[in-house]
């Protein structure tokens, strides 16, 4: 049966998944491989760990803004090309369904095994205890390909009390480290540890000016929030083990406050 192509369908098509419209137009092997190629995009730079960081995000956005706008202008000409075109048995509605559930059941699981896959996790920062390098508001993205944690690092970890909740504090202590408090200083060894310096006002309370010395089991980290006195952290619940630790964050990817977009957090 000839019929030919729609240059408005192929480009309806390749909107709703790129490659859609080259099926469609009957150039299915060209259409399988522009679907799968954001895919292998996405793989490729969480292979490289650059989704931890601002401008790989940015940097993908862009290239699948292109790649969208390609694969739509290639339908459009070769459907533009098809006046007598002979259907193959893909070419049925149900066909193009399934092509387009496929590929987006693989996004899903894609996008669902981030962490373990694409190297980051992204989290919403509903409370103050972090103010003012995590605000109310901040949208973050973490690197789970985190390995070793460095004292003054902002974590994301299993809450001990309830490891079914993802906290995020600063690293204070490593393990077989000695960690107090001493007039709103933190030591670590014996030592004022300047990245974990906050400001007066976030440390006005007992508990955030004098802690007595504490001594960090191996494999676990010692952790505070910055506000202080507004941080439910190591002090009252101890320490992480190390193997609960998600990730390091690394920026803010969105935020209700428009200039901490982009902003990385050290």
């Amino acid at each position: 049966m000839l019929k030919k192509r729609s240059p408005l369908l192929a480009a309806a098509l390749s909107l709703l998944a790129p490659g859609l419209g080259h099926v469609y137009a009957g150039n299915a092997r060209k259409g399988l491989l522009l679907l799968g190629t954001p895919y292998g995009m996405a793989l490729l730079v969480g292979f490289a760990g650059l989704f931890s960081t601002f401008y790989g995000l940015v940097g993908l956005l862009l290239f699948l803004i292109a790649f969208y706008m390609f694969a739509i202008v290639s339908a459009v000409r070769l459907a533009l090309r098809q006046h007598e075109y002979q259907l193959r048995p893909y070419n049925r509605w149900y066909g193009y369904l399934g092509i387009f559930i496929v590929t987006t059941l693989l996004g899903h699981a894609l996008f669902g095994a981030r962490g373990s896959m694409l190297g980051y996790e992204t989290y919403h920062i509903p409370g103050q205890s972090m103010d003012t390098a995590l605000q109310v508001g901040d949208f973050i993205t973490v690197n789970t390909r985190y390995a070793q944690p460095q004292v003054g690092d902002v974590i994301v970890f299993l809450y001990p009390e309830d490891r079914s909740i993802p906290y995020v504090k600063r690293v204070a202590a490593l393990g077989n480290d000695r960690v107090s408090i001493e007039g709103g200083q933190v030591l670590r060894n014996g030592e004022p540890v300047s990245a974990l310096s906050v400001p007066a006002q976030s440390r006005q309370r007992d508990y955030s000016i004098t802690m007595a010395e504490r001594r960090v089991p191996a494999d676990e980290v010692f952790l505070l929030g910055d506000w202080r006195d507004n941080s439910n952290d190591s002090r009252f619940w101890g320490t992480v083990p190390t193997a609960d630790i998600v990730g390091k964050v690394t920026y803010v990817w969105f935020s209700t406050n428009l200039e901490r977009i982009g902003m990385a957090i050290n």
